[in-house]
């Protein structure tokens, strides 16, 4: 049994059968879609010209043969391991000898925005895209809170649409978890010649309705009006039915590397798996597409019989604008070492270094580079300054380096 019939276990459900699996399947969600993929929500739903379709991983006859059986608009609400049992919202109980939870994660939500709650929006499923989508027309203020990957596609999307748009972030930039500080000025640069306003440092106080408007009152005595309000800060990890059933849970179900969790036949994948990566020494939780697909298959081989450790380099990816950004590895653990071409270019590649070993690439426009430069990661590649050079690579420069340090 799988719970969760998000990317992950969608993704586990067809593994399966891949793999040889032959017994039942069942998969609960909360949704009453069947599974997809997330990424285009912020993007190709908002701004599409026809009516947005679905990122179905698979097609409902091809889920009908490859028999898997979904009970969607039903929420997992407790886990009985010694009778092994799941216990559904809709009165309904599912037995299983082996369950996976891929539960995901739930918009982290903002209580100084809860006076104008009826035009704050949290984008997480496809109908939260459609009813967006509905809103963001030319003209419209749009205030989104949080700079990272969602919140600047959705900036994006809307500028691309001719809102006009402002976002907030917490901390001193764009991106802070993912680009070091130069990267993150080419990126507000970037949003901001399209029209974009991004604050820094900035959160909300309080909130009212005033003149058919929402009034977000700033950290720094300023006020906003919005029409609609779209907050993506992440997300909290949907791990209370875990914790109920004592299973070992922290910021996430955690999982040894192959998707095992405290109780040998429960298994966890996907944004609420909680897992050890070897190549950085710390246990941490992903939240990207990457994730979904790496953990599914780790999980299903395991309970398919032939077990292949996780063993992969994180990967993100955004597409803002005409841009594509690729990040692989941890940039912010190392310093800029090697560059290709200069930021703004339409390809640009960085290579970060701790010591003498790889930890990450920052990349745009050149999908292929940053494929290679995770097998280096993986590898533990110490990069040849001959061979870099050869290739096109200068020496980060000092002008750059004292803006990144």
């Amino acid at each position: 049994m799988i719970v969760g019939a998000g990317h992950a276990g969608g993704r586990v459900a067809e593994r399966l059968r891949h793999g040889g699996f032959v017994g039942p399947i069942d998969v609960a969600g909360v949704e009453t879609e069947l599974p997809y993929e997330r990424p285009p929500l912020s993007k190709g739903v908002l701004t599409s010209a026809g009516v947005p379709a679905n990122a179905y991983l698979l097609s409902p006859a091809r889920w009908n043969e490859i028999g898997v059986r979904f009970h969607l608009g039903a929420e997992a609400i407790g886990i009985d391991r010694r009778e092994k049992i799941v216990a559904l919202s809709n009165g309904r109980s599912l037995s299983y000898r082996k369950l996976v939870l891929a539960t995901g994660l739930s918009p982290r939500r903002i209580r100084s925005l809860e006076a104008v709650a009826a035009r704050t929006f949290y984008l997480r499923s496809f109908s939260d895209a459609l009813a967006l989508r509905s809103r963001i027309v030319a003209g419209a203020r749009l205030v989104l809170v949080g700079a990272g990957l969602i919140g600047l596609e959705v900036a994006a999307s809307a500028a691309k649409l001719g809102a006009a748009v402002t976002v907030l972030e917490a901390a001193g930039r764009p991106l802070s978890r993912l680009l070091p500080p130069y990267l993150s000025q080419w990126l507000a640069d970037l949003h901001e010649r399209a029209g974009v306003r991004i604050l820094c440092d900035r959160q909300v106080v309080s909130s009212e309705t005033l003149d058919a408007a929402g009034h977000l009152h700033l950290d720094d005595g300023s006020m906003l009006e919005a029409d609609l309000v779209v907050v993506g800060i992440g997300g909290t990890p949907n791990d209370r039915i875990a914790g109920e059933a004592d299973l070992h849970v922290d910021n996430g179900i955690v999982v040894n590397e192959f998707g095992q969790t405290s109780d040998p036949d429960i298994f966890a994948a996907g944004d609420v798996a909680a897992h050890e990566n070897h190549f950085f020494g710390q246990r941490w939780r992903l939240e990207s597409w990457k994730n979904a697909e790496d953990q599914a298959a780790v999980v299903a081989s395991y309970l398919c019989g032939s077990p292949s450790p996780y063993s992969e380099v994180p990967w993100f990816w955004t597409d803002q604008y005409d841009l594509n950004l690729q990040v692989a590895g941890m940039p912010g653990i190392g310093e800029p070492a090697y560059e290709r071409g200069k930021p703004g270019d339409r390809a640009y590649l960085a290579y970060f270094t701790a010591g003498d070993r790889l930890v990450g690439a920052v990349g745009v426009g050149c999908g292929r580079d940053i494929r290679i430069a995770r097998e280096m990661i993986k590898a533990a590649a110490r990069p040849d300054d001959a061979e870099l050079i050869h290739k096109g690579f200068a020496r980060f420069g000092d002008e750059l380096g004292r803006q990144a340090s």
